[in-house]
């Protein structure tokens, strides 16, 4: 990496003012607030706390990973107004910490009267809490355009450069918002943090994006096979190397195509990544999922998987309220991140170690567990708004649920699966199985046991395994009609429960050769030699 030096004292987090009141970015107290073109009013003896989400700072996270030093609060303001400078802290060691125990501090006050425009500093004292934050009250009518935390950083400072990589099938409505977001902010704003630093990389697995229309100088759009999400993160991932030393780029982050994201995301994450301690410059950054339709929700916020199933953490904090947003900077253990919003260093093993093909549902897993050397944090304001998982069950995706999640246990025994053997797996198709079973669901059950068969098929199939046409198939037979009468569900029923039981002595016999052709071989299959081949491009 190439270091710029001489950065005494710099922006660490915006100001984000957005276009209507909006709980998480400012709270409204007991008085009128208007926000028109990225400008706050506040009216005489108002109060504008920017106690949110996306407003508060993540002290002890900077702290901990980054070579922040001392905080203050820059405000581009008019009008005579108090700044009030609080902390957030938890209290660690109680038995009940995240069910609600933190306390809060006012650290500090003053008041500024700026006739014009202008800006105004305070700054933050020397403290331990987790997250920082502010209010302003108003005395005359007052005006905010714009602030920033910002630290005294004493360092020689890496050069970043993002490769942004999209994973997209016929998602038009949100590549498009996306494109025309990074346009606007970035590539058009010459004043932007990110000019120059970002690059785009889109794979398009259904073919039907016109480069005319998506493609400029730092935008590039492949057209690729229908290969999942693993083949086609795996061929931004290719791509991006190819391009790796012409624009010196550092990282890559990988976005699904059904989310929408914001500036500050990337400017979060550019700046936390500049600014990183050398012990944690291989860090994996994971961006929180908030849910489409309810965006003040968080879904997640840094997962794990065990052998009881996927735990994702913080799941219905509601981060409209100061106690889940608190509570939000406790740390977790990740052993993944989801590939919705994953960055991590570019470098050139990644060409031996991209995706596994598990066409999608488990790849950023898997992903995670095999590197599982690397830290893994959730940076505060760094995430995405997703649609809703529940509004989305589809019986064929149980297929590639039952396979892929086979195939993650077997790999990873020696970690996140360590001690489980065949009658845990056993144990986990009988139960998913017989759940669908008894209740009706028999094409989902049907899927699943197929899923369970081509496991037993082992890793070179998979690898051969024209992924596209699997995929048709396993829709259209999820498609079938049910038809059947009372009487002959119950029939069907009985019938599929004596086709598990063999399936599971079956799986019983060759589950000892079957686990170790995968953990034998399986590294033949996440190279750039394989994908090259398997999506059917060009030698290097």
């Amino acid at each position: 990496m190439n270091f710029v030096k001489n950065w005494r004292i710099m922006v660490v987090q915006n100001l984000q003012l957005p276009e209507t009141i909006d709980q998480l970015y400012v709270r409204a107290h007991g008085a009128d607030i208007t926000l028109q073109n990225k400008k706050m009013s506040v009216n005489a003896r108002g109060k504008a706390a920017f106690t949110t989400y996306y407003n508060s700072f993540a002290l002890k996270k900077w702290k901990k990973y980054t070579v922040v030093g001392q905080i203050s609060l820059a405000l581009t303001a008019k009008g005579c107004f108090e700044t009030t400078l609080v902390g957030f802290q938890i209290r660690r060691g109680l038995k009940g910490a995240l069910e609600g125990g933190f306390v809060e501090k006012i650290l500090a006050k003053q008041t500024f009267s700026l006739r014009e425009p202008g800006e105004c500093e305070i700054v933050y004292p020397d403290c331990d809490c987790d997250l920082l934050a502010f209010t302003i009250r108003a005395f005359e009518d007052s005006e905010v355009y714009d602030g920033a935390y910002r630290s005294v950083v004493d360092e020689d400072l890496p050069d970043i450069n993002l490769a942004l990589a999209i994973c997209t099938y016929k998602r038009e409505r949100y590549i498009n918002t996306n494109i025309a977001l990074l346009n606007e902010t970035i590539f058009s704003n010459s004043r932007s943090i990110l000019n120059g630093h970002v690059r785009v990389y889109i794979a398009d697995n259904g073919r039907t994006l016109k480069k005319e229309e998506i493609e400029s100088e730092p935008i590039k759009l492949f057209s690729n096979i229908n290969s999942g999400g693993s083949g086609g993160f795996s061929r931004c991932m290719i791509e991006a190397l190819a391009d790796k030393d012409t624009y010196n780029l550092t990282h890559i982050v990988l976005m699904d195509d059904d989310i929408f994201f914001t500036y500050d995301a990337l400017a979060r994450t550019y700046l936390f990544l500049r600014l990183l301690k050398k012990e944690h410059a291989d860090i994996v950054i994971s961006g929180a999922m908030l849910l489409m339709d309810k965006p003040h929700i968080q879904h997640a916020s840094g997962e794990i998987i065990k052998p009881s199933g996927v735990v994702q953490h913080k799941r219905g904090y509601d981060l409209a309220e100061i106690r889940s947003i608190v509570l939000n900077e406790i740390e977790m253990p990740v052993n993944y991140c989801g590939w919705w919003y994953c960055c991590f260093q570019l470098d050139d093993a990644l060409s031996g170690n991209l995706a596994l093909p598990l066409f999608f549902q488990y790849d950023d897993t898997e992903w995670g567990l095999r590197n599982k050397r690397l830290e893994k944090v959730v940076v505060s304001g760094v995430c995405v708004r997703h649609e809703s998982f529940a509004a989305r069950r589809a019986g064929w995706r149980d297929y590639y649920s039952m396979r892929n999640r086979l195939i993650v246990a077997t790999l990873h025994r020696d970690s996140a699966f360590r001690g489980c053997g065949r009658l845990y797996f056993q144990a986990m198709v009988f139960i998913k199985i017989f759940y669908r079973i008894a209740f009706f669901r028999f094409n989902d059950a049907e899927l699943m046991m197929m899923a369970v068969e081509d496991y037993c098929r082992g890793i070179e199939w998979l690898g051969a395994t024209d992924s596209a046409a699997l995929l048709r198939d396993v829709q259209q037979y999820a498609a079938k009609e049910a038809g059947k009468n009372p009487l002959e569900s119950l029939l069907a029923g009985v019938t599929l429960t004596a086709r598990l039981l063999k399936l599971l002595w079956v799986f019983g016999v060759k589950f000892k050769r079957t686990a170790a052709d995968y953990v034998k071989n399986y590294r033949r299959f996440i190279t750039e030699d394989f994908w090259r081949g398997h999506l059917g491009l060009t030698e290097k």
